[in-house]
């Protein structure tokens, strides 16, 4: 017996959005990071300054990393709500319906 799993494509398509606006932001913060980077650098002296400096360059690859791996998450979502809108459209064309989900049955989708 299979397992029946239900997407909503409405708020699939509404995480989507907020994931790729979410990784947009992030790669804004991470190029912001990097000049605050060498400005702890320079406003230490010694060891103080290396480690200031060397916080930062942590930071922004982080938030760098962060943001790219988002992304990533972002474009993986966009190619699977891709692929149930389009079953989505197969199924209603096989049952007669306009693809938009009003019909409210369930079918089962062959593995």
């Amino acid at each position: 017996m299979s397992d029946l799993i239900d997407v909503h494509l409405d708020a699939l398509g509404a995480l989507l959005g907020e994931l790729t606006a979410l990784g947009a932001e992030l790669g804004e913060e991470a190029r912001l990071c990097a000049p605050a980077e060498r400005a702890l650098g320079t406003a230490l002296e010694g060891e103080v300054a290396e480690s200031a400096a060397a916080t930062g360059a942590a930071w922004t690859d982080l938030v760098t990393t962060l943001a790219a791996r988002t992304l990533a998450v972002a474009a993986t979502l966009a190619t699977a709500l891709e692929s149930y809108r389009a079953v989505d459209v197969g199924l209603a064309g096989q049952l007669g319906g306009d693809g938009g989900g009003a019909g409210g049955g369930r079918v089962r989708v062959p593995r």
